[in-house]
Parts: C-alpha cells; structure tokens; sequence
C-alpha cells in the first residue's frame, strides 16, 4: 500500500478577472479535494493550482505542519517545458525549503499539482503512512 498522495483530478477556470482551482487528491481510496482562488493575470493558473493542491495536502496532514508556496514557474529543459515548484514547509520549531519538478507531458496543470507533491511527498510520507493506517469512521465522507 503507496502512502504518497496521487492526484485524481485538477481543474482550473479562468472566467474574467478570477482564475480558481480545484484538485482532488488521493490516499489509499480517500480523496480531499483543495480549492483556491486569485485574481487573473498571465501565471494565474500555475499558483491557483499549486495552492489548490497545498489545500488538499492540508486536508489530508490536519494542520500538523504549515505549508506555503514560494513560487511556482513552467521553465524549459533542453526542448521540454517542466513546472519547477519551491515552498516552505514547517512546524513550531523549524521550516524546510523544498523545490518539486514535473514534466508537462501530461499537461500543465496536472504538472503543477504534482510538482507540488514532488517536492513534499518523501517529507511528508511518514505521516501520511500513519492516515493511510487508521481506520476510516462509520458513516465518514471524504471533503
């Protein structure tokens, strides 16, 4: 059983002046699903998704560490585009910076949510391997 968070499903609207997010994640057959919200302008998307995708982390994590983007850019790599993310990722007593990278193959916003989690899932593994482990409530639904 993986305990790495799996993105499902990213969305990603640009209506006028607003661009939102959404991004359904998954462990072992649970999903939270992050939502996020910013003005339009032209990298609108990239960090409404990237902060969708932290949302959906923090959903799953319950508030055990705080977690903020840093920035998130589409660079290129030789002929081929890649999204480069950096956060902070920390508690009490420490914080850690992180970068995550992942190719645009699959297209551009599903790249964004998981550079994101490649940059956080061998950090935050421990703990996830530790949700994925309890027993699901009667009755519970996923967010």
């Amino acid at each position: 059983m993986s305990s790495r968070l799996k993105v499902e499903k990213v969305e990603c609207d640009i209506n006028g002046l607003v661009t939102q997010a959404r991004v359904e994640l998954s462990l072992s057959g649970d999903s939270r699903t992050g939502i996020a919200t910013t003005p339009t302008h032209p990298t609108a998307w990239q960090q409404v998704i990237a902060e969708a995708t932290l949302e959906a982390v923090r959903a799953f994590m319950a508030k055990q560490f705080s977690l903020t983007l840093d920035s998130v850019a589409e660079v290129t790599a030789g002929r081929f585009p890649i999204i480069v993310v950096t956060l902070a990722l920390g508690n009490e007593w420490s914080e850690q910076f992180l970068s995550g990278t992942a190719p645009t193959l699959e297209g551009r916003y599903e790249a964004v949510a998981k550079a994101v989690l490649h940059g956080l899932n061998r950090k935050i593994e421990p703990f996830l391997a530790m949700i994925a482990l309890e027993p699901v409530a009667a009755g519970s639904s996923a967010i």
